[in-house]
């Protein structure tokens, strides 16, 4: 009898094990979301720090509003990837403002230049 003992003891070790394994995953999944949630946040914050567009903004503050939802619902994986995607709009927002304030002032430069160069021209011909 005590033979039939070890075996359901062995089974119910392993069942334990498991279930502490799975808690762990669902915890680390949970904490990787949350962290994905703040590195989005981070991103926007960012991107409005550059006065992005407000439209690509409104995208990417949607898909971390859903990150949050899907969060609270413990939806990890899509909470995570809904993150990702929210970080990687705001980003895109931040440098597509970065380049245009820079084309702007490549632009202002390009006038300064040619304005110099004509003020050069008149000068040499007096």
């Amino acid at each position: 009898m005590e033979k039939k003992i070890y075996p359901v003891m062995h089974l119910v070790i392993l069942i334990t094990v498991f279930a502490f394994l799975l808690g762990g995953c669902a915890t680390t999944n949970g904490a990787l979301s949350a962290q994905k949630l703040t590195a989005g946040e981070k991103s926007i914050s960012q991107a409005k720090a550059e006065n992005a567009s407000s439209s690509e903004l409104n995208m990417a503050e949607g898909k971390l509003t859903q990150a949050k939802e899907a969060l609270a619902k413990k939806e990890y994986e899509k909470a995570s990837a809904l993150a990702e995607q929210a970080a990687i709009d705001a980003d895109y927002a931040r440098v597509k403002a970065i380049a245009e304030k820079n084309k702007k002032t490549v632009e202002e430069m390009k006038k300064e230049n040619d304005d110099l160069r004509q003020e050069v021209e008149r000068l040499s011909k007096q």
